[in-house]
């Protein structure tokens, strides 16, 4: 138990001591980087220009190589979500549909002595999928 404390605090002061070298670092590069954009502006407009929109261009394509990516991977659930809303739309459309109520009839209560059971065929198949988890598997308690 001891240990574990005195290690805990090792680590704070680690992380005090890195903190305390890459702070400055990061307002030296900062710095830096705004003195450099500042002389550009100063001895070569066009060129910063120029640059900016080479560096605009080049974001712009990554990005969408990087969606068209992602919605191939996305593509596959994509598609059951969608296949699922239309079957939920559906559904709903029917349970909208107002039913013609006869007033010349009467209902008249009677006792069920069995329940009705339910068949297979009466179920009807829900939309959703199951996602596995790691509900059974322990955690790793070694590292607290």
């Amino acid at each position: 138990m001891i240990q574990a404390q005195k290690l805990c605090k090792d680590e704070q002061e680690v992380n005090h001591l890195s903190r305390r070298v890459v702070q400055p670092l990061i307002y030296l590069l900062i710095g830096l980087a705004a003195i450099g954009f500042l002389w550009k502006i100063l001895t070569d407009p066009s060129g910063l220009f120029k640059q900016l929109l080479i560096t605009a261009a080049i974001a712009v394509v990554i990005i969408f190589i990087a969606k068209k990516l992602m919605a191939k991977k996305m593509g596959q659930q994509s598609t059951a979500y969608q296949r699922a809303a239309k079957q939920s739309s559906k559904l709903k459309k029917k349970k909208a549909t107002p039913r013609r109520n006869a007033t010349h009839l009467r209902v008249i209560p009677s006792k069920r002595l069995t329940p009705k059971k339910r068949s297979l065929q009466d179920k009807k198949e829900n939309p959703f999928t199951v996602i596995e988890g790691r509900k059974g598997k322990k955690k790793n308690r070694a590292l607290f």
